[in-house]
């Protein structure tokens, strides 16, 4: 991508609100990390929106971006809905950030197609039991690769090509349709979002012979994790961000680098009684 990007973020309290990954109710965390993250952002970039459902947005809704009312899915299972959602919204070139990542330096951020955070083969452990599960409804699919051995992160997920964001979405929508009709609540630990998402765009990109432009680009985590370090970037992926330091420092260095809008978004969880 030429020039300066477009960067977006989704929010959807809903689902931190309500037990996602069992971790209870992690709305104020989420609320902090989110408005850290757009701030460091708008240190280097200018065109940044947010996207909040209406109990975000009151909270978020006087950080110095466009912040859009969206509708929330109510969806603890399917929780990252909301970024399909705003994705499908753009009319032109876009990196979506997730709101547990955070750009402490400028990234000049230049790709063709599709951009993505890094390959996460060396976890791709965890995606074989879901795969399990999908693969016995997906032999129709024909871009559908039951063991493609990797997957994206995709903390950075951005498009240059619309037309590709297009039949990303609708492969996103084919499988969303098909984990629908056939979860029920016998199946347990399923956590589908990274085979709806990471897995399902990189057998998509394979199908379609496209590799895309990794931020991170080493050859392993250790590796990718210097190489974030050295360009300024963080992505606390997981339940990691739910530790008690993590929490602590996210809070103190929105405090410390960003004060007076610290202040406003505190100010706006004390009225509603969150402390």
């Amino acid at each position: 991508m030429k020039g300066e990007p477009r960067i977006i973020y989704s929010l959807d309290a809903f689902p931190i609100s309500n037990n996602r990954w069992n971790e209870g109710n992690r709305f104020k965390e989420t609320i902090y990390s989110t408005a850290l993250s757009i701030l460091y952002s708008h240190l280097w970039y200018q065109d940044i929106e947010l996207y909040a459902d209406e109990t975000a947005y009151k909270f978020l809704y006087m950080l110095p971006c466009r912040v859009t009312k969206i509708t929330s899915n109510e969806d603890t299972v399917i929780w990252m809905k909301s970024k399909i959602d705003v994705m499908e919204k753009q009319t032109k070139p876009f990196i979506h950030l997730d709101n547990d990542a955070f750009i402490k330096k400028k990234i000049n951020f230049d790709f063709d197609k599709v951009i993505v955070e890094q390959n996460d083969y060396e976890l791709y452990g965890m995606y074989q039991y879901r795969l399990d599960f999908f693969n016995q409804y997906t032999q129709d699919l024909e871009y559908w690769k039951p063991d493609l051995g990797y997957a994206f992160n995709c903390g950075v997920l951005g498009f240059r090509d619309l037309k590709l964001r297009d039949e990303f979405l609708e492969a996103y929508y084919t499988l969303e349709d098909i984990f629908i009709k056939n979860n029920n609540p016998g199946i347990t630990r399923i956590e589908p979002c990274i085979v709806l998402e990471q897995y399902n765009l990189a057998s998509l990109l394979h199908h379609k012979n496209i590799k895309p432009t990794l931020l991170l680009w080493k050859k392993n985590l250790y590796e990718n994790s210097q190489l974030a370090d050295k360009i300024g970037y963080t992505h606390i992926a997981g339940q990691k961000k739910y530790r008690i330091d993590i929490v602590q420092e996210i809070e103190n260095r929105l405090s410390k680098l960003f004060p007076y809008w610290y202040k406003e978004v505190k100010s706006a969880l004390a009225k509603e009684g969150i402390v």
